[in-house]
């Protein structure tokens, strides 16, 4: 559901929205889809139920959009990912080849006891960080969409330490580090990077 949503909204984006809005829309929209598929591929040798190749490079395809920054010059390449390390070169010189580069490796602790990056880290924190300086442009209707995410992620954040709560977990455990304040950034912020 997730890419037919991602496809048919930046094409209505494309054909429908005035030039500042489109522009913003387009780059949002790339971004998710770019997300999504490095999810997916993540999740496919992370999962570890896949172990042909053929198998996963079928099976990924169907759930990757058809557009993003990564669609599709670096469609062959993510096609042939067995591993985060091999994720990473194929990532190189990509808009999210530093990303990447703070992914921990993995260790056997739970999420909430771990201190490691994972990749929704990383990717929850760039989110963050580009729809919050979608509202330093004004007068658009990407304003509206940012929105939207970052108060998506003032919702993870409470149902994340809702559960840590839940679970009793104790307040020194690194699980309560793990959350990615929104309408932190700012444009100014961005330039100075």
């Amino acid at each position: 559901m997730r890419k037919i949503w991602l496809n048919e909204f930046y094409d209505f984006c494309e054909v429908n929205l005035p030039e500042t809005s489109r522009e913003v829309m387009v780059d949002y929209l790339k971004f998710e889809a770019d997300c999504q598929t490095i999810q997916i591929i993540n999740n496919s040798f992370v999962v570890g139920g896949m172990n042909n190749a053929a198998v996963n490079e079928t099976e990924r395809r169907k759930f990757m959009p058809r557009i993003g920054y990564l669609y599709p010059d670096r469609q062959e390449k993510l096609s042939n990912v067995s591993d985060m390390r091999t994720l990473q070169i194929a990532l190189d010189g990509s808009p999210y080849e530093k990303l990447l580069a703070r992914v921990s490796s993995g260790d056997d602790r739970n999420e909430a006891e771990s201190a490691n990056v994972t990749i929704d880290d990383v990717m929850l924190e760039e989110a963050s960080r580009r729809y919050s300086i979608g509202f330093e442009g004004g007068f658009h209707l990407g304003c509206f969409f940012s929105f939207m995410k970052l108060r998506e992620q003032e919702i993870k954040n409470l149902t994340w330490l809702a559960e840590l709560i839940q679970l009793g977990f104790a307040r020194n455990a690194a699980g309560w580090n793990k959350f990615i304040s929104p309408f932190q950034y700012h444009l100014n912020d961005n330039l100075a990077k």
